[in-house]
Formats: structure tokens, C-alpha cells, sequence
């Protein structure tokens, strides 16, 4: 109703100010079209009245009655002056005989101005010189001019203007309703499906629509869709996940415990042997719950970073230090190598986890005997930490993937290394926490690189 109402009173405002414009602008030609003819038409005389030298009533062409004429087709009155300021001639001969004292008439004798002319309600009057030809100044003529016939010409077009304006008021009419349902039709959709939305169904728009920001604004919807289709479609992957490996664990201790209960006189070797390895899936689950306890603290918008300055070459010596003896048992050799000192403002605890995960994922998933290689350098505003092996490496396929809750690219090797496929979704968290970034390279069989750019001031 609104895009009807408001095209409707545009239209209407459109046609009035064009409609009340080309009669101003008719009347204006008009009338200094007429006046226009009305001097020349006073040159032509002067010239005549300067050959009799303004002895119009004596004259052999009958001068005056040619006068008396032309401004009888004019429905107004014609006053001829001479050098003396007498008036010579008055086509209504009240005047004749006397001096005429006016302020124009002076102004045009001295020749401060060509022409003077006075509108007078449906009339005009026009000042004009009597000059020879020497541009010499003799006389005046003072000819008043009906406007009658331009402001009958003014009222018919303005009723032909009116009878316009009715018709098309209606055409504006029937053109804001078309355009209202048009664009009313994809904006009722939109509507309806956005309540659907409300509903849980996420389907996209197809609509026909005519105007571009409707279109915009349908595929913005569609892109939101998208979006949240892929949200949940990762949060029910991710909440099966979750169930999965928390009910791995129970279904493994539940079937140990079963088998412990069906027999008499366990042995005691035996029963030791079956709660040893229910301790390790109680820890593997409590693992697992750790781990996605702290997922969730560094997957909030809003969570709080204990911003300080911290000496990024003393934290990476201290983690290498706790994971040097786990690369020790598979001889693994670990090197760290500085380019210079770097001062950060950063969360010490949430970086040290991120980087602790990027080492420890280079020694679980190294060959044995190999190596891993951590850099840290920097510039005027970010420093930089490389954690390069020489291990299994990554498939390029999966390499996408590999941030992803829960993913793990070799499942075996991942429970037998402990993991839980949480450390690089926290490490990435972590990083993106303080407006870093992380990237990956990898090659099949000759070793994984992941580089870490950090801010060395806190980002707002």
C-alpha cells in the first residue's frame, strides 16, 4: 500500500510541476513574442512619422488613421511624443495637445534605455524611441497592447492541460498498482518465507523479480540460507561426533566390566588387567570432555583474552622443553631456531595451548628418527612461528578439512597417538582469537608445515 500510495503522489507531483512550467513558460514566449512585434511595428511608424516630422493629422498618407488602425487590432491606445514632450497624436484623443511628463519617457529620450515595458493586468505597455537613421533620438511612442488573446489561449490550454492531467492521473494510477503488486508480490514471498524460516526450514528463494535491490536483497537471503544450512549441517556432525566419541569409551569399559561379571574367580592378573584398561578409557574420556570443554571457550565471539606482554622466544624454548623427552623415546630430534628476541601482547595460556598442539601434532605424526623444525621471527607488526616436520604429511584433499572438529585424516593413528581431533579446531580458535591466522603446507610422505601469523600489538 505504501509503494502505491508513494509512486501515486510522486506521479501526481511530477505532472503538476511539468503541466504548471509549460504554461509559465507559454505565457513568457507569448507575450514577448507579441511585444516584440509591437515595437517593430512602432519602428516602422516612427520612421513616418519622421518623414511628416510629426505633423501626423496634416499629413498627405493619412498617417493618423493608419495609426488610429493599427492600434484598434491591437485593442489599445498608441500616444506619439515629439522632441518637445508633446503629445502629437493619442488614438483616444483625450491626451492630444498636451506634455507628457513620465520618468520612462525621459529615460528613453535621453537614451539611457531602449525600451521600457509595464505589465498592467491584461495589458502591456511598451516605451519606445523614434529614431532616424543616425540613431538620433526624435520622439517616443507609448503603445498599450491588449493581452486578452494570450490569456484566452492561456485558459483553454490550461482546461487541455486539466483534461491531461485527469487522464493521466488515471494512467499513474493504474501504473502504481501494477508496480506495487509487482514488487509487493516478491517482498510477500520473501515474507512468507522468512516465517517459514522461523519454522526450521532452511529452503532457498526463486522468485521473478523486476528490480535490483529486490534481486540483491533475494540473493542475500539465499546466501544466508546457505549459510546457515552449512551451520547445521556441521552442528548435527558435530553433535554426532561428540556422541560418538564420548560412547566409544563407555561402550568399551561397559563391555569390559560385562566380561568381568560373567565370570567366577577372575583372576587376579585378569582383573587387573581389565581395570587398567577401563582407567584408560576413563581417561581417554576425560580427554576428550577436556578438550571440548575448551573448544567451546575459544569458539565464543566474546571470549576474554588476558592480554600482557609476553616473551615469545622464552614461551616456545619452554614448550619445546616438556616435549623434547616425548620426541626422545622415538628419536626425534626437535630444533629451535630464533631470528630475533619478540615482545607480544598476548593471552600466554590460549597461544601456548595452539602452539603446544601445532609441536606435539609434528612429533605424534613423525616417522621415527625424524625431525621437527620451529622458527620464530618477526617484523613491525606481526611475528611469525613456523613448526615444520618431516613426517607423514597431509593428503591435499583432506588439507581443507583439516581444522574441522573431530576430522582426522588417519582415524588408526589417531587413537593410537591419543588424539581427539579437537587440537587444530582450538589451535585455530586460539589464533583467530587474537586476529591471526594460520596456514598449512603439506606433501604426502615428505612432511606437514603449518605457519602462524600473530599481531604484536592487541587488535581491537
Amino acid at each position: 500500500m505504501l509503494i502505491f500510495v508513494s509512486f501515486f503522489l510522486l506521479s501526481q507531483l511530477v505532472i503538476i510541476f511539468f503541466s504548471s512550467m509549460l504554461q509559465r513558460s507559454y505565457t513568457d514566449k507569448s507575450i514577448e513574442e507579441k511585444l516584440l512585434s509591437v515595437q517593430n511595428q512602432c519602428s516602422i511608424l516612427g520612421n513616418q512619422i519622421l518623414v511628416y516630422k510629426f505633423t501626423i493629422e496634416t499629413s498627405q498618407d493619412n498617417l493618423s488613421a493608419e495609426i488610429d488602425q493599427l492600434a484598434n487590432s491591437w485593442q489599445g491606445r498608441i500616444l506619439v511624443i515629439d522632441p518637445k514632450y508633446q503629445i502629437v497624436k493619442d488614438t483616444y484623443t483625450i491626451d492630444q495637445g498636451n506634455y507628457m511628463v513620465y520618468d520612462e519617457v525621459f529615460r528613453i529620450m535621453r537614451g539611457e534605455k531602449d525600451r521600457n515595458i509595464r505589465m498592467l493586468d491584461d495589458y502591456a505597455e511598451i516605451i519606445v524611441p523614434i529614431v532616424n537613421a543616425d540613431k538620433v533620438i526624435h520622439g517616443a511612442m507609448i503603445a498599450t497592447v491588449s493581452l486578452q488573446d494570450i490569456v484566452d489561449t492561456n485558459e483553454h490550454i490550461a482546461t487541455q492541460v486539466r483534461v491531461l492531467h485527469v487522464l493521466f492521473s488515471l494512467l499513474s494510477l493504474i501504473a502504481a498498482f501494477i508496480i506495487s503488486k509487482i514488487s509487493v508480490r516478491g517482498i510477500e514471498k520473501l515474507s512468507g518465507q522468512l516465517s517459514e524460516l522461523s519454522e526450521g526450514h532452511l529452503d532457498n528463494i526463486n522468485i521473478n523479480v523486476y528490480f535490483d535491490e529486490l534481486t540483491e536483497l533475494t540473493d542475500s537471503y539465499n546466501a544466508l540460507i546457505d549459510k546457515m544450512r552449512v551451520t547445521e549441517e556441521s552442528r548435527q556432525e558435530f553433535v554426532s561426533n561428540v556422541s560418538h566419541e564420548l560412547k566409544t569409551p563407555i561402550t568399551s569399559m561397559k563391555v569390559l566390566a560385562d566380561s568381568l561379571l560373567m565370570q567366577e574367580d577372575v583372576p587376579s592378573e585378569m582383573y587387573r588387567e581389565f581395570m587398567s584398561d577401563m582407567v584408560e578409557e576413563i581417561d581417554r574420556e576425560t580427554k576428550i570432555i577436556n578438550d571440548l570443554l575448551t573448544l567451546v571457550k575459544t569458539d565464543k565471539k566474546s571470549a576474554e583474552l588476558n592480554i600482557e606482554p609476553v616473551n615469545i622466544n622464552a614461551l616456545l624454548e619452554l614448550l619445546l622443553k616438556r616435549i623434547k623427552p616425548l620426541a626422545a623415546k622415538r628419536n626425534i630430534e626437535v630444533v629451535f631456531e630464533s631470528f630475533r628476541e619478540v615482545i607480544a601482547e598476548i593471552d600466554e595460556v590460549k597461544l601456548s595451548l595452539a602452539f603446544s598442539n601445532l609441536i606435539e601434532n609434528a612429533v605424534k605424526y613423525n616417522n621415527d628418527g625424524g625431525n621437527v623444525h620451529v622458527s620464530l621471527n618477526a617484523d613491525h607488526k606481526f611475528f611469525y612461528v613456523k613448526v615444520q616436520d618431516n613426517g607423514v604429511g597431509i593428503p591435499e584433499e583432506c588439507q581443507a578439512q583439516i581444522f574441522e572438529r573431530f576430522y582426522r585424516v588417519d582415524k588408526a593413528r589417531s587413537r593410537e597417538t591419543g588424539g581427539t581431533g579437537l587440537g587444530l579446531a582450538i589451535t585455530r580458535n586460539a589464533i583467530l582469537m587474537h586476529k591471526g591466522a594460520i596456514k598449512l603446507y603439506s606433501e604426502p610422505g615428505e612432511g606437514t608445515t603449518f605457519t602462524v601469523r600473530i599481531p604484536l600489538k592487541r587488535v581491537s
